[in-house]
């Protein structure tokens, strides 16, 4: 979304007489997938299965599964370890986290650059939580 978009946005909310009628007409603006349409088209692009993503992020099997189908919500935490586990791109996480509807990635928050870069260098989540111990953050397990 643009800076254009954002504007937009906020004027059709600062119009509406009623913040029913300025939801109404956002809904329009809502491009984003919900978190699990987006999961499973990130899935099918990098040709895993579910069980696959349970072994690689190391979350249970039901736990996976409810995410997929949409009955659990992702932490933020969470919704970063599969990024890192299905090699997202820093624009493809960011999209991941807002259909999850959790904080965006910040490059100068030190802990959300440290995973920026991980993502960045296609690191493990292993490797990642490697490089964010030994900088004094806390890990993504």
């Amino acid at each position: 979304m643009t800076r254009s978009d954002t504007q937009k946005i906020l004027h059709i909310i600062e119009e509406m007489p009623t913040v029913e009628n300025a939801i109404k007409e956002l809904s329009s603006y809502d491009k984003a997938k919900t978190f699990p349409v987006a999961l499973f088209d990130f899935l099918q692009e990098r040709g895993m299965t579910i069980p696959d993503l349970c072994e690689a992020s190391l979350l249970s099997r039901s736990f996976t599964y409810q995410l997929c189908e949409g009955t659990r919500a992702p932490g933020r935490d969470i919704v970063l370890r599969l990024s890192i586990v299905l090699g997202l791109t820093y624009d493809e996480a960011q999209y991941l986290l807002r259909s999850a509807q959790r904080g965006a990635l910040y490059p100068k928050v030190r802990r959300d650059a440290v995973i920026i870069y991980a993502l960045s260098k296609h690191m493990s989540l292993s490797e990642t939580n490697e490089a964010l111990l030994s900088l004094g953050e806390e890990s993504l397990l």
